[in-house]
Formats: structure tokens, sequence, C-alpha cells
């Protein structure tokens, strides 16, 4: 978590994602599209490939499988979209198998590090937004936590 703990510790960041992340808690809907968008960029490219696997794991486990299937159709049509720089959806996955938490987990991750701008396009339904903003929850707790710890 070093490129995130150096991110959070300056200026008024740590105090902002703190804020962020208790709104999160209390009621992820109050997160606009934009503000989770904006959060999750921030936080998914400072974090290490393994803090961001376990913050979409983390994320895509609290969604409902309608969502989860919803989130997992919306990546193989990005995986289909030749303007989107990114191939990370399995071939030979049924529906089902590519929208459990893990699958999903490591399909976003690869989009972060490979398309962070195509995120949010990926991410553009209500179950994206709030698996956007609860992974940038996550990460930002879990960093909060450590420094309070």
């Amino acid at each position: 978590m070093d490129r995130l703990a150096q991110f959070l510790g300056q200026g008024n960041n740590q105090q902002q994602y703190q804020d962020f992340s208790q709104r999160y808690q209390q009621d992820p809907n109050s997160i606009s599209d934009q503000e989770a968008a904006q959060r999750y960029r921030e936080l998914a490219s400072q974090a290490s490939p393994q803090d961001l696997d376990q913050a979409h794991q983390q994320a895509f486990s609290q969604m409902p499988d309608q969502q989860r299937q919803q989130l997992a159709q919306q990546f193989q049509q990005a995986h289909q979209d030749p303007n989107i720089p990114w191939s990370g959806y399995p071939q030979n996955m049924t529906p089902q198998q590519a929208a459990q938490p893990q699958q999903l987990s490591q399909m976003a991750t690869q989009a972060a590090q490979q398309a962070p701008s195509a995120v949010g396009s990926i991410f553009g339904s209500t179950g994206g937004k709030l698996a956007m903003a609860g992974a940038a929850a996550f990460l930002a707790s879990k960093f909060l936590s450590n420094q309070n710890g």
C-alpha cells in the first residue's frame, strides 16, 4: 500500500476519503456516479494489484447475483468492443461463472490496469457504480484503519 499510503497522505486526501468511506458505509446510493468513478480511478491507480483485487472481491461479493451477471455482460461487451483496449473476458466460460466475485475481480483488476479510461463505461450500471464505490471505500478504509490501528 505504499503508493496508496502516499496518495492518501497528501493534503486533505485522508479526510476526503474518510468522509467518502463513511458515506458509503451509511448509504452507498448517496455516492454519485461521478464521485464513484473519480474515487475509484484515483485509488485504483495507486493500489497494488493484490490490494485492488481484494477490494474488487469484497465489493463484488456484496452485490446481488443479478447485478453481478449484468456486470459480467458489460465486461463481455467491453471485451468485444474494438475501441476498448482490454481483452480480459475469459473465453469458454458460462455467464454464471463469469459473474462470480472472484472472476469479476480478476476482470476488473485487469481492466483497471489495461484500460483505466474505459473502466467508467464498463462499470456503467448502478451495480457497477456501487462496485466502484465499494472497492474505493474498501481501499480507503483498509488504509485508514492501518493508519489509526
